[in-house]
């Protein structure tokens, strides 16, 4: 209150509890902000978590203000007056070209540190996202003319707070166009990302980063941050002990060693060489904004070292796969750990994703025999077309659609139809090396990306780093989650079974790791021989290749339209499966009556909740306006309503379905 204006009086309320924590509340005259009150400041003494907060990073360059120009103009002096390109010429040993690399990521770091700047790493208070040099402005001018109130002629008084009232309607307006094409950009800038990816990209950007927590191990014991880090690595990245080795898998481990010592006395003379074409495509391909691996060189760093001199890479290259040769210094994953959504604990240790982010000079490499093996097998037609993860033009959409469409086919034979979906226990952490080596060459893959496939699954090590502390370890069984090679390789592991079960009367298909069975009959105990003998192939290809299927994640479901029908009684590693009477199938839930009821109503709540959580985000960030609600409804509500149309579009018809879609 003033001698020129009156106000309403404004009071800051909090409980009891936090009383003694509130310092220095004022009223700051020297700020202000779209409303007609004055800025109210306070401090809040809170007292820190014990538990570290892990601001780990690979990411070292600013790469937003790099001056590519000079970056590849040194470059290219710096590698020309090493004379790199002649070196690799004369290397013939796989340590040579360990030292080469090693000098050439040298001198690519040191060209970073004349030309992009270091990537701050203290936490400071951000602008929001949205926040532009216009707004700024129209703030100042907003402050400037507020100020002039207080001081105005009376005969002019009334003008100058017109003038004011403007100056915010202008300001409000900018923000309001600011949040709202930040908003939109945000939802709309991952062209190639799915439903969930989207989703979960948003309420991240949205999020703040919580505490790790400690762990918990299999007694219940609370571990340390050093203990909760190695328990983490240990989990993750189990150890394949030879001395554990059936008689099969012995054969196998022996098998392996012999098509790797037999491929050393290769003939190279008529190795393919990867062609600057290559190289230049993946790197087109590839984001900046994806963390790097441990050397702290992004993508863009990666792409402007190679066109300053693109015969080096090229080079680097080639002379990995003359001598079948993956350099030890891109085979260290650091390992990023993500909470799993929606789980109830998360001291355990099964609540967490392992993300390895790894060089991308060695990332390149990966894709570059992805790409030759990919070609080759899909031009030899040596990929199962049962397997729909990691494989072009192919959906979980389409792995539902043709699973629902065998469920229709059996109702309308009047058969009695059983779902199983199947799981694995860490299926990519546990993918079994020597297997892998074997199918490749079963398949007759090109020799020479075998051999360099196999000098790859050797020799890794991973970087974790959880609760302040870090955990080192090497590793020799398993796909690091986040690799560009690791789909592959587990589809090609994965094929023999899908090749075993290709003749059998149940249908056996795979999404990634994910196994569906569906079996059809008009005999019930017939149905049960038939999906008894899948699962023991099943079962035994597990044993074979060191992967073993949880029992009791293992999932089952009977539908049928007859009333009397024998009830196939089913087994798998000695335990009878229990039926449900619906089950979720890679997000479709399916109940015996396969009406879709439970689906509509459960992705309905589903779309309510995402709707929540995004309102909640985007308000705390963004504000809300009917753009940004228009942008949440057809980003994230409507694809989530709608994934798996083609399954349950049909029951829409039915006046119930109807109902759960309206509501």
């Amino acid at each position: 209150m003033n001698k020129l204006c009156t106000s309403i009086i404004d009071i800051t309320a909090c409980s009891s509890s936090l009383l003694h924590r509130l310092k220095d509340w004022y009223v700051d005259e020297s700020l202000c902000t779209i409303s007609s009150h004055k800025l109210v400041s306070f401090n809040l003494e809170l007292v820190l978590s014990n538990t570290a907060v892990n601001i780990y990073g690979t990411r070292i360059y600013n790469t937003k203000k790099a001056n590519w120009g000079n970056l590849k103009n040194e470059l290219n002096t710096e590698l020309s007056r090493y004379a790199i390109s002649k070196k690799i010429n004369e290397i013939t040993t796989p340590q040579e070209l360990e030292e080469t690399i090693k000098n050439y990521t040298k001198l690519i770091l040191a060209g970073c540190n004349n030309n992009i700047p270091m990537k701050k790493q203290k936490r400071k208070v951000k602008d929001p996202v949205w926040w532009n040099n216009e707004i700024n402005e129209k703030k100042a001018d907003m402050i400037r003319k507020r100020r002039r109130i207080r001081n105005a002629n009376p005969l002019r008084r009334k003008h100058v707070i017109d003038q004011y009232l403007d100056a915010r309607q202008e300001y409000t307006n900018a923000i309001e166009k600011a949040t709202t094409q930040s908003w939109k950009n945000l939802c709309n800038k991952g062209e190639k990302e799915s439903l969930w990816q989207r989703t979960y990209r948003i309420l991240k950007t949205c999020s703040n980063r919580e505490q790790d927590r400690l762990l918990r191990d299999s007694d219940g014991k609370i571990l340390s941050e050093v203990e909760s880090a190695n328990h983490l690595a240990d989990t993750f990245y189990p150890w394949d002990n030879p001395d554990t080795d059936s008689v099969q898998q012995t054969e196998i481990r022996i098998e392996r060693q012999q098509i790797i010592s037999k491929l050393k006395n290769e003939d190279i003379s008529a190795i393919k060489l990867f062609t600057k074409l290559e190289i230049r495509e993946i790197f087109k391909n590839m984001s900046p904004k994806k963390a790097p691996g441990e050397d702290g060189l992004t993508s863009d760093i990666c792409q402007a070292a190679f066109e300053s001199n693109p015969e080096i890479l090229q080079s680097i290259y080639n002379k990995c796969l003359t001598l079948g040769y993956f350099p030890e210094i891109w085979k260290t994953a650091t390992i990023k750990v993500i909470p799993k959504p929606n789980k109830e604990d998360y001291s355990l240790a099964k609540s967490y994703r392992p993300i390895g982010l790894l060089p991308v000079l060695g990332k390149v490499l990966e894709k570059l025999f992805v790409n030759r093996v990919q070609w080759q097998l899909g031009r030899e037609g040596k990929i199962n077309n049962r397997q729909y993860g990691f494989t072009p033009q192919r959906s979980t959409e389409d792995a539902l659609f043709d699973t629902t469409t065998l469920i229709k086919k059996g109702l309308k034979n009047k058969a009695i139809v059983v779902l199983i979906s199947l799981d694995i226990e860490g299926a990519f952490d546990n993918a079994w090396w020597p297997a892998i080596i074997k199918e490749l060459h079963a398949k007759n893959v090109d020799k020479s990306m075998v051999r360099l496939i196999s000098s790859y699954l050797s020799e890794r090590k991973i970087h974790l780093r959880y609760a302040g502390q870090e955990c080192r370890k090497p590793t020799n069984k398993g796909c690091i989650q986040g690799s560009t090679c690791g789909p592959m390789l587990w589809n090609i592991l994965i094929d023999p079974l899908l090749n075993a079960t290709k003749d059998l009367d149940a249908h056996v298909q795979a999404f990634a790791d994910d196994i569906l069975i569906v079996a059809k009959n008009k005999d019930g105990q017939k149905l049960e021989k038939d999906i008894n003998e899948t699962l023991r192939i099943i079962t035994e290809w597990g044993k074979k290749h060191k992967l073993r299927f949880a029992p009791q994640k293992t999932q089952s479901i009977i539908i049928t339209k007859k009333l009397k029908y024998h009830r196939p009684c089913l087994h798998i590693e000695g335990l009878t499966l229990q039926y449900t009477n619906q089950m979720k199938v890679l997000g479709l839930t399916i109940d015996n009556n396969v009406n879709f009821k439970a689906h509509l109503d459960s992705v309905c709540r589903k779309a309510i909740n995402i709707y929540k959580m995004v309102s909640r985000a985007a308000k705390a960030h963004w504000e809300l306006n009917s753009e940004i609600i228009k942008t949440i409804y057809s980003a994230v509500v409507e694809p989530t309503i709608l994934y798996a149309a083609s399954c349950w579009a049909e029951t829409t018809e039915k006046s119930i379905s109807k109902k759960y879609l309206i509501e």
